[in-house]
């Protein structure tokens, strides 16, 4: 049991720490921590909006250098129009022109920041838990579940379904 519980707390730190990786690197990719890298406009973008009565999505897809890459966006209406777009340019980052985003629409690099947030908070709770937590009667509460009466198996012999239930649950 100790095992388990230890790699639930490994997998939750990796869990964690990679999305936070993730965030932080594309974060860095878009430009959200200043001019780092070179942004160029993308030439040939074919574009495809979605409407309905709350959320607008645009589809867009570009070519770099003979390769085709495509995004989407998907958000509000009022934060479409708030925005106030009136020609969608696509721009991408000219090392990782997987990277792209639309001028004027801040979105990407919020939700990175969101998602840089969510991450640190998941690994300092994670790491606060194992800390200050007492592991030794987490491992004791585990193994007490294992032997709940309702984990027993049938006995066959008991003809009426409900006896059979109670006996299987007040097992001793």
């Amino acid at each position: 049991m100790k095992i388990i519980v230890k790699l639930f707390f490994i997998l939750g730190i990796a869990f964690g720490g990679l999305g936070l990786l993730y965030s932080f690197s594309m974060l860095f990719a878009l430009n959200g921590l200043g001019e780092i890298f070179e942004i160029n406009e993308a030439r040939s973008v074919k574009t495809e909006i979605i409407r309905d009565s709350t959320h607008i999505r645009i589809l867009y897809s570009y070519k770099v250098e003979g390769k085709v890459y495509q995004d989407n966006y998907k958000m509000f209406v009022e934060y479409f129009e708030q925005c106030g777009i009136d020609t969608i340019v696509v721009k991408y980052n000219k090392y990782f022109p997987m990277v792209s985003f639309i001028d004027g629409v801040p979105l990407k690099i919020r939700q990175q920041k969101i998602n840089m947030f969510l991450s640190t908070f998941f690994l300092v709770f994670l790491i606060l838990v194992w800390k200050l937590s007492n592991r030794d009667k987490w491992i004791k509460t585990y193994e007490e579940v294992g032997n709940r009466p309702w984990l027993y198996p049938d006995d066959k012999t008991i003809k009426n379904s409900f006896r059979r239930l109670v006996n299987r649950l007040f097992k001793k």
